[in-house]
């Protein structure tokens, strides 16, 4: 008798993990379309259907969020815009997951980046006016600019005002907190160039 229930258990699982192969291809679909659906239910912009899912994409209100063509966006990647701002992401980018991009301003990632995991991109602190709490004030924004084939490696803090240059690799867990030229390499809190690419 123990022996016929673990063959069929084993028959069981045999067969549902051989259902599984043919039909996971249909359910991995069905789940991208789904949160393709949901995320441009949510932002006022352009979201173009060549656009990846890893897995659900979060926001905070309707934010103006614009994807350029075959981006990939990581899990729980999380999009705010606020005060007029807006994200606009180019051609070919990857946002992997947990990264955040909020705007109060602009925040511009151009074709062919890749935002690592974690990554906070961020155009706006708080205002800091004496006297008066820092949650009662507003905020002071200015735009941050990633160029076109830089890299930002996890759990880099990039500040408003701020641009990466051209090609430019941001090491892991940096705050960036002024221009990084074009193909440079920076590392630390704050970010400092420590070289640069010769290809």
């Amino acid at each position: 008798m123990k022996i016929y229930v673990l063959s069929l258990v084993n028959l069981t699982a045999t067969l549902l993990a051989l259902c599984w192969r043919i039909l996971s291809p249909l359910v991995r679909g069905i789940g991208r379309f789904n949160n393709l659906v949901l995320l441009r239910s949510r932002c006022r912009g352009t979201i173009p259907v060549s656009t990846q899912f890893d897995g659900p994409v979060r926001t905070s209100g309707s934010p103006r969020v614009s994807i350029g063509e075959h981006c990939r966006l990581g899990r729980e990647v999380f999009f705010e815009t606020g005060e007029g701002g807006e994200i606009r992401i180019g051609n070919h980018v990857r946002i992997n997951t947990g990264a955040m991009l909020v705007a109060y301003s602009r925040v511009c990632v151009e074709d062919e980046c890749l935002i690592g995991e974690y990554v906070s991109i961020r155009d706006a602190d708080h205002a800091t006016v004496p006297g008066k709490p820092i949650r009662q004030q507003g905020h002071v924004s200015s735009p941050v600019l990633v160029k076109k084939g830089a890299w930002i490696a996890r759990g880099c803090v990039i500040l408003k005002g701020v641009t990466i240059g051209e090609r430019a690799v941001i090491g892991a867990h940096s705050v960036v907190t002024k221009d990084i030229p074009d193909h440079a390499l920076a590392v630390g809190a704050p970010a400092r160039v420590t070289r640069y690419q010769t290809s």
